[in-house]
Protein backbone atom coordinates (compact mmCIF):
# COMPACT_ATOMS: atom_id res chain seq x y z
CA UNK A 1 0.00 0.00 0.00
CA UNK A 2 1.53 3.30 -1.13
CA UNK A 3 1.66 6.09 1.44
CA UNK A 4 0.71 8.92 -0.92
CA UNK A 5 1.20 10.28 -4.40
CA UNK A 6 3.92 12.54 -5.78
CA UNK A 7 2.56 14.28 -8.85
CA UNK A 8 5.10 15.93 -11.15
CA UNK A 9 4.58 18.09 -14.20
CA UNK A 10 7.89 18.09 -16.04
CA UNK A 11 7.36 21.51 -17.63
CA UNK A 12 8.11 22.46 -21.22
CA UNK A 13 9.14 19.26 -23.05
CA UNK A 14 11.96 21.10 -24.82
CA UNK A 15 13.42 22.50 -21.59
CA UNK A 16 15.47 20.98 -18.79
CA UNK A 17 12.41 19.92 -16.78
CA UNK A 18 12.50 16.25 -17.87
CA UNK A 19 16.24 16.03 -17.20
CA UNK A 20 16.15 17.53 -13.70
CA UNK A 21 13.07 15.44 -12.88
CA UNK A 22 14.77 12.18 -13.85
CA UNK A 23 17.99 13.11 -12.03
CA UNK A 24 16.09 14.17 -8.88
CA UNK A 25 13.99 11.01 -8.76
CA UNK A 26 17.11 8.92 -9.20
CA UNK A 27 18.87 10.76 -6.38
CA UNK A 28 15.88 10.33 -4.04
CA UNK A 29 14.75 6.87 -5.18
CA UNK A 30 15.49 5.10 -1.90
CA UNK A 31 13.39 7.65 0.00
CA UNK A 32 10.49 7.56 -2.46
CA UNK A 33 9.80 3.82 -2.64
CA UNK A 34 6.70 4.11 -0.46
CA UNK A 35 5.09 6.69 -2.76
CA UNK A 36 3.18 6.47 -6.01
CA UNK A 37 4.99 8.73 -8.51
CA UNK A 38 3.13 10.04 -11.53
CA UNK A 39 4.63 12.30 -14.18
CA UNK A 40 2.21 14.33 -16.29
CA UNK A 41 3.96 14.98 -19.58
CA UNK A 42 5.39 13.31 -22.65
CA UNK A 43 7.73 10.33 -22.23
CA UNK A 44 9.75 11.34 -25.29
CA UNK A 45 12.05 13.95 -23.68
CA UNK A 46 12.80 11.42 -20.91
CA UNK A 47 14.25 8.90 -23.36
CA UNK A 48 17.87 10.01 -22.76
CA UNK A 49 17.38 9.70 -19.00
CA UNK A 50 15.13 6.63 -18.87
CA UNK A 51 17.78 4.68 -16.95
CA UNK A 52 17.48 7.15 -14.07
CA UNK A 53 13.75 6.77 -13.48
CA UNK A 54 12.67 4.60 -10.53
CA UNK A 55 10.46 1.61 -11.28
CA UNK A 56 7.48 3.10 -9.44
CA UNK A 57 7.09 5.98 -11.95
CA UNK A 58 4.00 6.19 -14.17
CA UNK A 59 3.26 8.60 -17.02
CA UNK A 60 0.07 10.39 -18.06
CA UNK A 61 0.82 11.73 -21.52
CA UNK A 62 -0.74 14.68 -23.39
CA UNK A 63 -2.22 14.29 -26.87
CA UNK A 64 0.42 13.33 -29.41
CA UNK A 65 1.71 15.94 -31.86
CA UNK A 66 0.41 18.79 -29.73
CA UNK A 67 2.53 21.94 -29.38
CA UNK A 68 5.02 22.24 -26.49
CA UNK A 69 2.97 25.04 -24.95
CA UNK A 70 -0.20 22.99 -25.11
CA UNK A 71 1.60 20.03 -23.55
CA UNK A 72 2.76 22.23 -20.67
CA UNK A 73 -0.73 23.60 -20.07
CA UNK A 74 -2.42 20.21 -20.45
CA UNK A 75 -0.04 18.67 -17.94
CA UNK A 76 -0.68 21.38 -15.34
CA UNK A 77 -4.44 21.29 -15.86
CA UNK A 78 -4.77 17.50 -15.80
CA UNK A 79 -2.38 17.05 -12.89
CA UNK A 80 -4.26 19.65 -10.84
CA UNK A 81 -7.55 17.86 -11.44
CA UNK A 82 -5.93 14.62 -10.31
CA UNK A 83 -4.48 16.16 -7.14
CA UNK A 84 -7.77 17.87 -6.29
CA UNK A 85 -9.49 14.48 -6.13
CA UNK A 86 -7.43 13.66 -3.03
CA UNK A 87 -5.60 16.84 -1.94
CA UNK A 88 -4.56 15.54 1.49
CA UNK A 89 -2.66 12.53 0.15
CA UNK A 90 -1.14 14.02 -3.01
CA UNK A 91 1.52 16.68 -3.55
CA UNK A 92 2.35 18.51 -6.76
CA UNK A 93 5.80 19.50 -7.98
CA UNK A 94 6.09 21.48 -11.20
CA UNK A 95 8.94 21.82 -13.67
CA UNK A 96 9.82 25.03 -15.55
CA UNK A 97 7.61 26.34 -18.34
CA UNK A 98 7.91 29.00 -21.01
CA UNK A 99 5.16 31.53 -20.34
CA UNK A 100 5.24 32.64 -23.97
CA UNK A 101 4.83 29.09 -25.27
CA UNK A 102 2.16 28.36 -22.67
CA UNK A 103 0.06 31.21 -24.04
CA UNK A 104 0.75 30.18 -27.63
CA UNK A 105 -0.62 26.78 -26.63
CA UNK A 106 -3.94 28.34 -25.63
CA UNK A 107 -3.44 28.77 -21.87
CA UNK A 108 -3.54 32.51 -21.22
CA UNK A 109 -1.83 32.79 -17.85
CA UNK A 110 1.33 34.58 -16.75
CA UNK A 111 2.65 31.55 -14.91
CA UNK A 112 1.87 28.66 -12.59
CA UNK A 113 0.59 30.80 -9.72
CA UNK A 114 -2.39 32.40 -11.44
CA UNK A 115 -3.01 29.25 -13.52
CA UNK A 116 -3.30 27.08 -10.38
CA UNK A 117 -5.48 29.68 -8.66
CA UNK A 118 -7.88 29.59 -11.61
CA UNK A 119 -7.93 25.79 -11.83
CA UNK A 120 -8.68 25.41 -8.12
CA UNK A 121 -11.02 28.41 -7.98
CA UNK A 122 -8.93 29.87 -5.18
CA UNK A 123 -9.65 33.62 -4.94
CA UNK A 124 -6.25 34.58 -3.59
CA UNK A 125 -2.90 32.79 -3.59
CA UNK A 126 0.61 33.93 -2.76
CA UNK A 127 3.85 33.14 -4.54
CA UNK A 128 6.73 32.40 -2.16
CA UNK A 129 10.36 31.70 -3.02
CA UNK A 130 12.13 29.92 -0.21
CA UNK A 131 15.39 28.33 0.82
CA UNK A 132 17.09 27.69 4.14
CA UNK A 133 18.19 31.33 4.34
CA UNK A 134 15.19 33.43 3.21
CA UNK A 135 11.47 32.73 2.73
CA UNK A 136 9.94 35.55 0.70
CA UNK A 137 6.22 35.99 -0.02
CA UNK A 138 5.23 38.40 -2.79
CA UNK A 139 2.41 40.93 -2.65
CA UNK A 140 2.59 41.23 -6.44
CA UNK A 141 4.32 38.73 -8.71
CA UNK A 142 4.30 38.52 -12.51
CA UNK A 143 3.34 42.01 -13.60
CA UNK A 144 5.08 44.97 -15.20
CA UNK A 145 7.00 47.20 -12.80
CA UNK A 146 4.87 50.20 -13.81
CA UNK A 147 1.77 48.38 -12.48
CA UNK A 148 3.17 47.42 -9.08
CA UNK A 149 2.13 50.47 -7.07
CA UNK A 150 -1.52 50.26 -8.17
CA UNK A 151 -1.63 46.57 -7.21
CA UNK A 152 -0.32 47.12 -3.70
CA UNK A 153 -3.61 47.40 -1.85
CA UNK A 154 -4.51 46.84 1.77
CA UNK A 155 -6.50 43.77 0.76
CA UNK A 156 -3.57 42.26 -1.13
CA UNK A 157 -1.09 42.95 1.67
CA UNK A 158 -3.44 41.39 4.23
CA UNK A 159 -3.86 38.28 2.07
CA UNK A 160 -0.08 37.93 1.73
CA UNK A 161 0.35 38.33 5.49
CA UNK A 162 -2.34 35.71 6.10
CA UNK A 163 -0.53 33.23 3.85
CA UNK A 164 2.81 34.06 5.47
CA UNK A 165 1.28 33.41 8.88
CA UNK A 166 0.00 30.04 7.66
CA UNK A 167 3.45 29.19 6.34
CA UNK A 168 5.19 30.05 9.61
CA UNK A 169 2.59 28.55 11.95
CA UNK A 170 1.50 25.45 10.04
CA UNK A 171 4.37 24.51 7.75
CA UNK A 172 7.29 25.63 9.94
CA UNK A 173 5.39 24.77 13.14
CA UNK A 174 6.22 28.06 14.86
CA UNK A 175 4.13 29.14 17.85
CA UNK A 176 4.84 32.82 17.24
CA UNK A 177 5.26 33.82 13.61
CA UNK A 178 7.91 36.47 12.98
CA UNK A 179 7.19 38.26 9.70
CA UNK A 180 9.18 41.11 8.18
CA UNK A 181 7.55 43.52 5.73
CA UNK A 182 9.58 45.41 3.15
CA UNK A 183 8.77 48.90 1.95
CA UNK A 184 8.13 49.64 -1.71
CA UNK A 185 10.20 52.79 -2.10
CA UNK A 186 13.88 53.56 -1.48
CA UNK A 187 14.56 53.83 2.27
CA UNK A 188 10.97 52.63 2.82
CA UNK A 189 9.73 56.03 1.68
CA UNK A 190 11.66 58.18 4.17
CA UNK A 191 8.37 59.12 5.88
CA UNK A 192 6.70 59.99 2.55
CA UNK A 193 9.62 61.99 1.13
CA UNK A 194 10.46 59.25 -1.40
CA UNK A 195 7.03 57.73 -1.80
CA UNK A 196 3.61 57.52 -0.15
CA UNK A 197 2.75 53.82 -0.23
CA UNK A 198 4.39 52.97 3.10
CA UNK A 199 2.32 55.47 5.08
CA UNK A 200 -0.91 55.25 3.10
CA UNK A 201 -1.19 51.48 2.46
CA UNK A 202 1.53 49.27 3.94
CA UNK A 203 1.61 50.51 7.55
CA UNK A 204 -2.22 50.65 7.90
CA UNK A 205 -2.45 47.07 6.62
CA UNK A 206 0.22 45.95 9.08
CA UNK A 207 -1.64 47.59 11.97
CA UNK A 208 -4.91 45.94 11.00
CA UNK A 209 -3.22 42.53 10.77
CA UNK A 210 -1.44 42.92 14.12
CA UNK A 211 -4.70 43.81 15.83
CA UNK A 212 -6.24 40.59 14.53
CA UNK A 213 -3.45 38.12 15.34
CA UNK A 214 -1.60 37.90 18.64
CA UNK A 215 0.40 34.89 17.42
CA UNK A 216 2.35 37.03 14.93
CA UNK A 217 5.04 39.66 15.35
CA UNK A 218 5.41 42.03 12.41
CA UNK A 219 8.38 44.29 11.77
CA UNK A 220 8.89 46.99 9.18
CA UNK A 221 8.39 48.34 6.69
CA UNK A 222 12.11 47.79 6.16
CA UNK A 223 14.27 49.41 3.48
CA UNK A 224 14.72 46.56 1.03
CA UNK A 225 18.27 47.43 0.00
CA UNK A 226 19.77 46.78 3.45
CA UNK A 227 17.31 44.30 4.94
CA UNK A 228 18.64 41.06 3.48
CA UNK A 229 22.28 41.76 4.38
CA UNK A 230 21.25 42.42 8.00
CA UNK A 231 18.94 39.40 8.10
CA UNK A 232 21.54 36.99 6.74
CA UNK A 233 24.02 37.95 9.47
CA UNK A 234 21.58 37.18 12.29
CA UNK A 235 21.63 33.94 14.23
CA UNK A 236 19.05 31.46 12.91
CA UNK A 237 16.89 31.79 16.04
CA UNK A 238 16.64 35.55 15.51
CA UNK A 239 15.74 35.51 11.82
CA UNK A 240 12.22 36.08 10.52
CA UNK A 241 10.15 33.08 9.52
CA UNK A 242 8.82 34.88 6.46
CA UNK A 243 9.54 38.10 4.58
CA UNK A 244 6.87 39.99 2.66
CA UNK A 245 8.21 41.74 -0.46
CA UNK A 246 6.21 44.16 -2.56
CA UNK A 247 7.25 42.98 -6.00
CA UNK A 248 8.97 40.15 -7.87
CA UNK A 249 12.61 41.19 -8.23
CA UNK A 250 12.73 42.97 -4.86
CA UNK A 251 12.26 39.64 -3.11
CA UNK A 252 13.57 37.03 -5.52
CA UNK A 253 16.99 38.42 -6.36
CA UNK A 254 18.20 38.03 -2.74
CA UNK A 255 16.72 34.52 -2.48
CA UNK A 256 18.41 33.30 -5.64
CA UNK A 257 21.66 35.05 -4.79
CA UNK A 258 21.75 33.41 -1.35
CA UNK A 259 21.35 29.85 -2.69
CA UNK A 260 20.16 29.48 -6.27
CA UNK A 261 20.71 25.72 -6.38
CA UNK A 262 18.58 24.86 -3.38
CA UNK A 263 15.58 27.16 -3.53
CA UNK A 264 11.97 26.48 -4.43
CA UNK A 265 8.76 28.17 -5.48
CA UNK A 266 5.79 27.52 -3.18
CA UNK A 267 2.18 28.50 -3.82
CA UNK A 268 0.44 29.45 -0.57
CA UNK A 269 -3.35 29.35 -0.34
CA UNK A 270 -4.04 26.31 -2.51
CA UNK A 271 -6.00 23.34 -1.11
CA UNK A 272 -2.92 21.12 -1.60
CA UNK A 273 0.87 21.42 -1.40
CA UNK A 274 2.56 22.65 -4.58
CA UNK A 275 6.25 23.34 -4.92
CA UNK A 276 8.37 24.05 -7.97
CA UNK A 277 11.92 24.62 -9.11
CA UNK A 278 13.17 28.19 -8.88
CA UNK A 279 14.68 28.29 -12.38
CA UNK A 280 13.58 28.48 -16.00
CA UNK A 281 13.57 26.16 -18.99
CA UNK A 282 17.22 26.71 -20.03
CA UNK A 283 16.49 25.65 -23.61
CA UNK A 284 20.16 26.12 -24.52
CA UNK A 285 21.34 23.17 -22.41
CA UNK A 286 18.24 20.96 -22.53
CA UNK A 287 18.95 17.29 -23.21
CA UNK A 288 22.73 17.77 -22.90
CA UNK A 289 23.09 16.22 -19.43
CA UNK A 290 24.30 19.56 -18.05
CA UNK A 291 21.30 20.58 -15.92
CA UNK A 292 21.67 20.76 -12.13
CA UNK A 293 18.75 18.94 -10.40
CA UNK A 294 19.36 20.50 -6.97
CA UNK A 295 16.29 22.75 -7.05
CA UNK A 296 14.02 19.88 -8.10
CA UNK A 297 15.47 17.68 -5.35
CA UNK A 298 14.83 20.45 -2.83
CA UNK A 299 11.29 21.02 -4.17
CA UNK A 300 10.38 17.33 -3.80
CA UNK A 301 11.85 17.07 -0.30
CA UNK A 302 10.05 20.18 0.91
CA UNK A 303 6.73 19.17 -0.69
CA UNK A 304 6.80 15.97 1.35
CA UNK A 305 7.91 17.82 4.49
CA UNK A 306 5.21 20.49 4.22
CA UNK A 307 2.42 18.03 3.39
CA UNK A 308 3.50 15.27 5.77
CA UNK A 309 2.08 12.55 3.51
Amino acid sequence: MKQGSIIITAGDPDGIGPEVTAKALNKLKNNLKKYEIIIFGSKKPFSKFQRLLPKNVQFFEPPSRSSPGYQSGWSIETATQFVMAAPKSRVMITGPISKERLQLGGYFFNGHTDFLASLTRTPNVTMMLANDCFRVALVTNHCALKDVSARITEKQILATLEHSRFFARQLLQQKKAKIAVLGLNPHAGENSILGLEENTVIIPAMKKFSEKYEDCVLSGPHPADSFFAIEKNKKAKDQHHAIVAMYHDQGLIPVKLSNFSESLNLTLGLPFTRTSVDHGTAFDIAGKDKADPSSMIYAIKKALEYSNI
